[in-house]
């Protein structure tokens, strides 16, 4: 069975987890819990999980911290979070150090259950991999002696630089798009920058972040436009044009996808939030 670790300084949610997940059915096992990065960093190293779901704000040790420190300690281990902070900069921290999926609290159990079998899956691909490798090894070592091997860890090397580089270019990618988002930018646009061909960049897109071109823009301009209508007094429309959308109905569409409200509704509610914090 595929050992699962749960972290979460909620005890409220490790035991929803716990509960309402059959798995069983997954052919999983909570092998531990955790209520802080700290706790969960060293449970990690423990009990060596398959499959990590985890805040991100936590006590002592952050979420993204731990999953950063634990690379080490469990590389291959699929990572899941699970939080209530919808921020673009988080999201992006967790693309980068590899995480599996981002969900945002509340989540339903079929989101959740749907990323577990996502995890098997990867789990499952690097298993089978690593079982090719070896049985390769074991071919050419029978038929060539030492010399192949050598030959085929310069394979595994050149596959290094491969990732390598198309870690870099969606780096480049998204660092482009947070900085001219504004503009009327196309997915032609962005490969041209790049010097790669439309038909590859949205390969990579996909590979590296499981979302499309037009998804990661929108995402980045929703959490501009989100982090305008709470420290300016712009207006709606203003707003829209500046963050690159001339059809303010679309905006606002766009916007409800990624927040469940409309851009008015987010502002009302966020001022009133941070009004009753004040009090």
């Amino acid at each position: 069975m595929y050992k699962v670790l749960l972290i979460d300084d909620e005890n409220v949610i490790l035991e929803g987890l716990t509960k309402i997940i059959n798995w069983k059915a997954l052919n999983c096992k909570i092998v531990g819990t955790a209520e802080d990065g700290k706790e969960g960093l060293k449970k990690i190293e423990d009990l060596k999980p398959d499959i990590v779901l985890t805040d991100i704000r936590m006590p002592k040790i952050s979420g993204l911290e731990m999953i950063s420190l634990m690379k080490d300690l469990q590389p291959d281990c699929q990572i899941i979070i699970l939080t209530g902070f919808r921020d673009f900069d988080y999201a992006q921290e967790a693309i980068r150090l590899g995480v599996l999926r981002f969900l945002l609290k509340p989540s339903k159990k079929q989101e959740i259950v749907e990323a577990v079998k996502q995890a098997i899956e990867q789990i499952e691909k690097i298993s089978s991999r690593e079982k090719t490798v070896l049985e390769m090894q074991k071919q050419m070592k029978k038929l060539y002696g030492i010399e192949e091997i050598v030959k085929n860890k310069k394979e595994v090397a050149a596959s290094s630089e491969e990732v390598e580089q198309t870690t870099y270019v969606i780096h480049q990618a998204i660092t482009y798009m947070k900085e001219h988002y504004a503009e009327n930018i196309e997915l032609q646009t962005l490969a041209d920058e790049l010097y790669v061909s439309t038909w590859h960049l949205s390969k990579l897109f996909k590979k590296e972040t499981g979302s499309n071109f037009v998804d990661l823009l929108n995402e980045i301009r929703i959490g501009e436009a989100s982090r305008l209508l709470l420290e300016s007094n712009y207006k709606v429309y203003e707003i829209a044009e500046m963050v690159g959308y001339s059809d303010i109905a679309y905006f606002s569409r766009i916007f409800k996808k990624f927040t469940s409200l409309t851009p008015s509704q987010y502002r009302n509610q966020m001022h009133l939030f941070s009004s009753q914090d004040s009090n």
